[in-house]
């Protein structure tokens, strides 16, 4: 019997004494429980990050904001059921907005408004708009020449979406020869115009009297 306890308690301290070794090998291989962020402290850094920094964004005369959307830039409404809220931001330009804002805004269904791709057009510009109806507006050309106006109530906006244009390479000239840019000329302006004013004249004479269509949201040619 006594042989048997001898046995029993060398094997009792071998097994304290493994476990002593892997609890001590335990505790230096992972930090302890103060040098690891409390969930709260992790929650409250996920907080921060989705509400703040915020950024200021381009918004048209019409309430529409101009959105990075990965490689794309989506321009869509504001608030379409509630155009007055943001009344301010529009006579701005800008419109301040949170990463949490943002996300919410591309998270709506079917990723409404339109969305530009990089080389989606070819020439951009800044300009004062017509007198007396929009005070500055972008103007563009699509692959194929069309010209494409978007209104704003200040320089800064107007500014701000160039910006956005140039930044995320939607606009892209063709290439020559050599592979150089092409510079957009004045024709290529004037004959833009030319078919969007036929296009606008069309749509005004189908359209019912005192419906639709405002002429002038677009510059004046100088």
């Amino acid at each position: 019997m006594s042989g048997l306890l001898a046995i029993a308690l060398i094997a009792l301290v071998g097994v304290f004494a493994w476990v002593m070794r892997r609890n001590a090998s335990s505790a230096s291989g992972s930090p302890s429980m103060s040098t690891q962020d409390s969930p709260t402290e992790a929650s409250d850094e996920v907080l921060d990050d989705l509400e703040g920094p915020e950024e200021e964004l381009a918004v048209t005369s019409n309430g529409d904001v101009f959105i990075p959307d990965g490689t794309h830039i989506r321009l869509m409404a504001l608030n379409p059921e509630e155009p007055e809220v943001h009344r301010e931001d529009v006579e701005a330009g800008l419109v301040p907005i949170s990463r949490q804002e943002r996300l919410q805004l591309m998270a709506r269904r079917g990723k409404p408004g339109i969305s530009f791709s990089p080389g989606d057009l070819t020439a951009a510009r800044v300009q004062r708009g017509a007198a007396g109806v929009v005070p500055w507006c972008v103007e563009t050309l699509g692959r194929d020449g069309e010209y494409i106006p978007f209104a704003f109530e200040t320089e800064d906006g107007a500014r701000a979406a160039y910006d956005l244009f140039e930044r995320y390479h939607i606009v892209r000239r063709p290439l020559d020869d050599d592979g150089q840019p092409i510079p957009s000329s004045l024709e290529d302006w004037e004959e833009g115009r030319r078919r969007y004013d036929e296009s606008w004249r069309a749509l005004t004479m189908d359209s019912d009297p005192g419906e639709g269509l405002e002429p002038g949201t677009y510059s004046d040619r100088r």
